[in-house]
Parts: C-alpha cells; sequence; structure tokens
C-alpha cells in the first residue's frame, strides 16, 4: 500500500511542473513606463565631477551620466533619450520612490536600511570610493586626527555625516558639523571659509579641488575613513528593471574584460570567442530573457564604450587612479558575471 501511494505521488510530481519558474514577463511596470515615456529619469547630483556636471555646452557628462545612456541604449536604442534630474541629499530618495526618477545615481552608497528601510534595492557598485576630508592648507593640517574641534561642511541625512560621527566616536575626536543639504552652497560654505574642512567621497572631493582656481590652497588629507561602494539604485520588487540596469553595468565591465570597445564591438560580433558572441548577441538569447533586443549590450558598449573606456573620458582627466576600480585581474575589485 505504502509502495503504491508512493508511486502515485511521484507520478503526480512530474505530471504538476510545481518546480517551473513563471515565464517571464514582457515588460516590468517601470521598464514599460520608460518605453511609454521614450526616455530614462535618472537622478544625479548636481556639479559632482566626476560622476556628473554640465559641461561648458550644456552638456551632462560623467561616470554616472554615461552609465545613464548606457542603460538608455540598452532599454530603447538610443543612448540620448535620458532625463537627467539633479537630486539632492535630501531629496534623493523621494524622487526615486515617488517614481519622479527611474534610477538614482547620485553618488549613492549601498547600505543595509537604503535596502530594508527605504523600500530601494542596490543595482550594483559602478565605483569604489571611501570618505575623505578636504582642508584649507592655511590650517597646517596633515592627519584627521588633528581636525579635533574643527567645523565641518556635510551634507544631512547622509552616510557621509553618519560615517563622521562614528568615526569621531571611535577615535576621540569632536567635530563641528555646519549641514548643507544643497550641493553648491555647501561648497561655495566650505570656500569661504566658515568650515575648516569638507568631507564626502574622497573621489568628488578630489574632483573639486582640481576645478579651483588655487588647487594648492586646498589639502586632501591621505586618510579614507570608509569604504563606499557607489551604484544605481531601483525601487524594490521590479525586478525585470534591476535586471536592465544591473547587467547593463556588467555588460560594460565585461566588455573591458574582453577588451570590447565602442569602435570595435560591431566587428566583434564575428569572433570565435562564444563569451563575446552571447554579450553582443550574436548568439544566445541574454537580452531576450529580460525583454530586450539581443543586442542590448552591443548598443550600450557602442554608445559609451566599455567601463575602461569611460574611466579614461570621465575620472582621469580628474588625475585619479583607479585603484579598487581596476578590473579583478588586475588588481582591483571590478569584475561581471558570466553572461549567458
Amino acid at each position: 500500500m505504502l509502495r503504491r501511494a508512493l508511486a502515485a505521488l511521484c507520478l503526480s510530481l512530474l505530471a504538476s511542473p510545481v518546480w517551473a519558474a513563471d515565464p517571464p514577463k514582457a515588460d516590468s511596470s517601470t521598464l514599460a513606463t520608460v518605453r511609454s515615456r521614450g526616455s530614462v529619469a535618472c537622478g544625479v547630483q548636481n556639479d559632482n565631477p566626476p560622476f556628473s556636471m554640465v559641461d561648458s555646452q550644456g552638456v551632462w557628462r560623467g561616470l554616472d551620466v554615461d552609465s545613464c545612456r548606457a542603460i538608455a541604449a540598452a532599454a530603447l536604442g538610443d543612448p540620448n533619450r535620458i532625463t537627467v534630474r539633479p537630486v539632492t541629499g535630501l531629496t534623493r530618495f523621494p524622487a526615486l520612490q515617488s517614481g519622479e526618477i527611474d534610477v538614482l545615481f547620485g553618488s549613492t552608497t549601498w547600505t543595509t536600511t537604503r535596502e530594508t528601510a527605504l523600500g530601494l534595492v542596490f543595482a550594483g557598485p559602478t565605483y569604489y570610493s571611501g570618505q575623505g576630508f578636504l582642508v584649507h592648507a592655511k590650517l597646517g593640517v596633515k592627519s584627521v586626527k588633528e581636525l579635533d574641534g574643527a567645523s565641518v561642511c556635510v551634507p544631512p541625512g547622509s552616510t557621509t555625516e553618519l560615517i563622521m560621527q562614528d568615526w569621531a566616536r571611535k577615535n576621540g575626536v569632536t567635530f563641528r558639523p555646519v549641514v548643507i543639504d544643497d550641493p553648491n552652497q555647501i561648497q561655495t560654505t566650505f570656500l569661504s571659509g566658515r568650515c575648516d574642512a569638507f568631507t564626502r567621497d574622497l573621489t568628488g572631493l578630489s574632483g573639486f579641488r582640481a576645478r579651483q582656481a588655487h588647487p594648492e590652497n586646498f589639502v586632501l588629507l591621505p586618510e579614507f575613513i570608509s569604504m563606499e561602494p557607489l551604484g544605481p539604485f531601483i525601487r524594490k520588487g521590479d525586478d525585470r528593471w534591476l535586471d536592465v540596469v544591473r547587467w547593463t553595468q556588467f555588460a560594460l565591465v565585461a566588455a573591458e574584460q574582453m577588451d570590447v570597445t565602442a569602435a570595435n564591438a560591431e566587428s566583434r560580433k564575428a569572433d570565435p570567442n562564444p563569451d563575446i558572441r552571447r554579450l553582443l548577441g550574436t548568439e544566445g538569447d541574454v537580452g531576450p530573457s529580460m525583454g530586450l533586443e539581443k543586442t542590448w549590450a552591443l548598443r550600450a558598449i557602442e554608445a559609451v564604450g566599455n567601463y575602461g573606456e569611460m574611466w579614461e573620458r570621465d575620472v582621469k582627466p580628474m588625475g585619479l587612479e583607479r585603484g579598487n576600480n581596476r578590473l579583478w585581474d588586475q588588481g582591483g575589485l571590478m569584475y561581471a558575471p558570466p553572461l549567458r
């Protein structure tokens, strides 16, 4: 009797595809919205080199902006179909939660509560940085620990403020925060001398210092007080849009790993390497599995280049070393999971 019951159970399981995943949907809510609108709305910080800034021709440039263009190329076939919306430390998360933007960049750090409490999800690192301090050279300060009692310009409600406070407690140092949300105003306040120091990610500080008429008047202190993985956030629960945003970034890194560039991507479609062929849509169905065209990654690479090309264009002119942003086989942290 028991043997017959077990046999019947096995037959019923074989007949019922209870283990099969639901077929992928053609669109997610965000992808459908993006296609209906005809553009990707990206939130970035204003005047934030090397991530996002407007050039002398009024065109948005920078690593975050290029990442946004890559998403538009992958999802819509055109890197110019983007809407750039400046956000601040206080407005960035409401802008994403409300649907005003489809993806948030803005030098935003991956943290636990931003995923667990804010209803957002981190799509993957586009840049590894760390928090640092910029000071007026006239102070003669050589180390962060010499800033005891100093006034520090810092944006409110940010991980930057929390990390500064935590570090101060651990090291027995007291800071006097000067809290300002507007990025332009915080820079103006620091330059006026109202703050002894300015703290944020070290890359942003380097870019800010480099753009001053007399950069020698400012000193970038040598310590990192944190490790900051920066990258795009989307609203939680939209897995298809997460796939598009996350794997577009991975595709740009994979392209650098395989020496596929903006200039040679089309010709590399005939490469015998199956990884390159899958990346560029010659074989496999990576794009269609996300509701995209087979050539989604090819269009993104042709639009902005691979990750290394983006670095050369957007970050290297600031005089910054790649450091942790080198590829994994060159001593860095950047790598792409298999696209297959």
